[in-house]
């Protein structure tokens, strides 16, 4: 008898719960997102649990070696699928966007699980390759923004303040957006720290930051 195939479930949430071209997602209600989000989190760690049984009770190192690169694959595959669907327009609403997120990140966690306690079974190239997969998928989601972190970081205070963008929270709006944005200086922005450079304005940053706003209002004039 095989052995069962641990990732089906978020198999099928992948490839047809979530996939536009199978489901008609957009009718997805608020109380199945919590479910799913919920059921995705403890399926991750329900994957660990299992596939760590499952190879422990292998004793031939070729079926170990089979079954550890059999699940790297799929799940590489599984994560490539979430990244192409999150272009669809379907997804820019807060709540699926919230599940391919959890999705995506769960996903690289049971990747990254498997690298770390069987890296002894997967060859190297896979390994570099899904690194430099992971890079590539994080930098094509960036938005270079011209302006410092700081400086960045008093727009979206305003914009949130004024209700220009509106989010349950502060906090929501910066968790929301920094993650898709790099500055001239950095690539990588932490949200939690651009909040909090938000309440510490230099007066050369609100300076550089109103010119900057004020370029932006000659601009609309002239449309």
């Amino acid at each position: 008898m095989g052995r069962k195939y641990l990732l089906e479930w978020l198999d099928i949430l992948v490839s047809v719960t979530l996939n536009p071209e199978k489901t008609l997602v957009q009718k997805i209600t608020e109380e199945q997102v919590e479910f799913i989000v919920r059921n995705i989190r403890r399926e991750s760690a329900s994957v660990k649990s299992k596939l760590k049984h499952q190879v422990f009770s292998l004793t031939r190192e070729k079926h170990i070696r089979l079954v550890v690169e059999n699940y790297h694959t799929s799940l590489l595959i599984l994560l490539d699928q979430v990244s192409e669907q999150q272009k669809n327009d379907i997804f820019q609403r807060e709540d699926l966007l919230q599940v391919m997120d959890t999705l995506q990140c769960s996903l690289q966690e049971l990747i990254s699980f498997l690298e770390t306690w069987f890296t002894h079974y997967l060859k190297p190239d896979n390994v570099i390759k899904k690194r430099t997969y992971f890079s590539q998928i994080k930098d094509q989601e960036k938005i270079l923004c011209n302006l410092s972190t700081d400086q960045t970081a008093l727009v979206l205070r305003a914009a949130d303040e004024l209700r220009i963008l509106k989010a349950k929270s502060m906090r929501h709006v910066f968790r929301t957006i920094v993650p898709y944005l790099s500055t001239p200086h950095k690539k990588d922005l932490s949200y939690d720290s651009l909040r909090v450079k938000a309440y510490t304005p230099e007066e050369k940053d609100k300076e550089a930051t109103i010119n900057q706003l004020q370029r932006m209002i000659k601009k609309i004039k002239e449309y």
